[in-house]
């Protein structure tokens, strides 16, 4: 594989470059005057710093928050929860001895070059194509600038890919063990591993997930790690107050109509899970990954743009392969900046991003279904951005 791009190629990229530098310079500017619109990474900071000091036991408690706050914030108005799981305040407790700005300094660059070496890796597995996709797609290039790791759950992701294509299953299912630092995005991966028998990989998965756990257990009690479960399942997880309107997930569709309903989102999410289990169940591995991940995020009770991408890889690989015109033009308007610009307009426009987002894992679906008919032909690598 080579990295291979042409001089129109820089100048596309260069000029996207500039676009989400504008956009994304007042966010980073702002985080950095600690302002109202603070980012995420205080969070993490929060939780990695109760970690470091040993206040386990505290790591899910306002008020043990709040302190911490206090003494690393304190012009931020209003409180700031943790509420990722305990191994990843764990995993966070060293970057914690630095001083907050400087911390956040060094996690801003690091996502960043994570970011640009997943689009390196792209350009040389896919084409050129990948990365003027990979320029214009916005939850991976704004959603470091919010102190987000969307940026290390899509490396995650095309790691497991691409061990997977290697043939290294165990070692792919421990790759993708290490996404569990945001599991609610990988909710269905399992059940694809379990449709096939890839037992191998699932292996890998699980014992990523239980040294996890056990850490977990080991570090809060099974009475933290069911406060923590109830935090989850009761407790208000959302930063900045609840914005159901604006998240991913299949549940934003009827909330931008006025409608809340819990048995309807049960209903949408089984007709999600039952879509997914349909589709993944002879899929290619490269069409379970995108089924498995759009679905995902489809059933996510707490998902917002910047979770999406994730999505880069699955939108190479539809891009990369024979699919439907439905497929590849779904995956394009996922890549168009304008989709999730529209959690900024008034209801219904914010469900915008989730609709296109059904729209393309139904496609993946009833590619799914067509290839069964066709008796399962082999797929083959086409033009990147070829006819459609």
């Amino acid at each position: 594989m080579r990295l291979r791009v042409s001089g129109t190629g820089l100048v596309i990229v260069a000029v996207s470059f500039c676009f989400w530098g504008m956009l994304g310079a007042p966010i980073l500017i702002d985080a950095y005057h600690f302002g109202e619109g603070i980012n995420d990474f205080l969070c993490y900071y929060i939780g990695g710093t109760l970690a470091r000091e040993g206040h386990f036991a505290d790591l899910y408690r306002p008020a043990a928050q709040i302190q911490v706050q206090e003494r690393v914030a304190p012009s931020v108005k209003g409180p700031r929860a943790y509420i990722r799981p305990p191994w990843f305040a764990l995993a966070l407790a060293p970057l914690t001895s630095l001083p907050l700005l400087r911390a956040y300094t060094i996690w801003v660059g690091v996502m960043f070059t994570i970011l640009l070496g997943t689009w390196a890796w792209g350009t040389a597995w896919f084409g050129e194509p990948a990365l003027l996709l990979a320029a214009l797609f916005l939850p991976a290039n704004l959603g470091f600038c919010f102190g987000q790791d969307c940026a290390a759950m899509l490396a995650v992701l095309c790691v497991f890919f691409m061990l997977s294509e290697r043939e290294k299953p165990f070692l792919a299912g421990m790759a993708l063990g290490v996404g569990l630092i945001k599991p609610h995005l990988l909710l269905l991966f399992p059940v694809w591993m379990l449709l096939q028998k890839r037992w191998r990989m699932l292996a890998g998965f699980a014992a990523v997930a239980a040294t996890l756990l056990a850490t977990a257990v080991l570090i809060l009690g099974t009475s933290g790690v069911a406060s923590y479960l109830d935090l989850l399942l009761h407790g208000n997880t959302e930063i900045g107050g609840r914005s159901p309107q604006t998240m991913l997930n299949i549940y934003s569709l009827p909330v931008n109509f006025g409608i809340e309903s819990r048995p309807l989102n049960a209903l949408l999410a089984v007709s999600i899970v039952g879509l997914a289990v349909f589709g993944v169940r002879r899929a290619p591995v490269w069409r379970a990954i995108c089924i498995a991940s759009t679905g995902s995020l489809l059933i996510s009770p707490h998902v917002f743009g910047y979770d999406a991408a994730l999505l880069l890889l699955p939108i190479w690989l539809v891009m990369a392969n024979f699919t439907s015109n439905l497929s590849r033009y779904s995956a394009l308007v996922l890549c168009a900046p304008v989709t999730f610009l529209s959690t900024l307009a008034i209801r219904p426009f914010p469900c915008i991003p989730a609709l296109a987002l059904f729209v393309f894992f139904v496609a993946l679906v009833a590619d799914t279904a067509e290839q069964k008919v066709l008796q399962a032909k082999p797929i083959a690598t086409v033009g990147f951005l070829g006819p459609i």
